[in-house]
């Protein structure tokens, strides 16, 4: 039977066209319309976490820390308090006691880190120190989180010298 349908396409080339045309909207169409769905469920505000491990040299007045660097952006289509006494950092799934400290201190925005207007975006790093937070060579998962919105977990690997 297949030889068959495969002679009724090579010998009507408007069927050959229509299945054609059906297999690209199955292909394009169906994805486009899936992906639109969820972006309208996937709008507010989106946080992103990297971690760095900085060692310095002997003689430096600094100590190792990890530069953790964080960005929070809002891709909806209104102004979102951003509720910066929600932010937490988690280490290892506990949420650091002096999160609000961190977050605190430090250069800011002028105004502070308050509202995000539609597509705007806060990028900034906050050092922590080995001694503090990370004091045994080993993995630990890092996230941040907020009201309204949760980074993915990272993993900082603190090696041997």
């Amino acid at each position: 039977m297949t030889p068959k349908l495969t002679h009724r396409l090579k010998s009507n080339p408007l069927s050959q066209m229509h299945i054609i045309m059906a297999l690209l909207a199955l292909a394009f169409i169906l994805p486009l319309t899936a992906q639109d769905k969820h972006a309208g469920t996937c709008r507010g505000l989106h946080a992103a976490i990297s971690g760095e491990v900085v060692r310095r040299d002997p003689l430096a007045k600094q100590s190792p820390y990890v530069m953790v660097t964080f960005v929070l952006l809002n891709d909806s289509d209104a102004p979102i308090n951003t509720v910066e006494e929600s932010w937490q950092i988690v280490i290892d799934g506990k949420e650091l006691k002096e999160s609000d400290i961190i977050f605190g201190n430090g250069p800011r925005p002028v105004g502070g880190w308050g509202v995000l207007k539609p597509g705007e975006s806060f990028q900034f790093g906050k050092g922590l120190g080995l001694s503090n937070y990370f004091p045994e060579e080993r993995e630990y998962k890092v996230s941040w989180k907020g009201k309204g919105f949760q980074s993915a977990t990272i993993v900082v690997r603190i090696t041997p010298k």
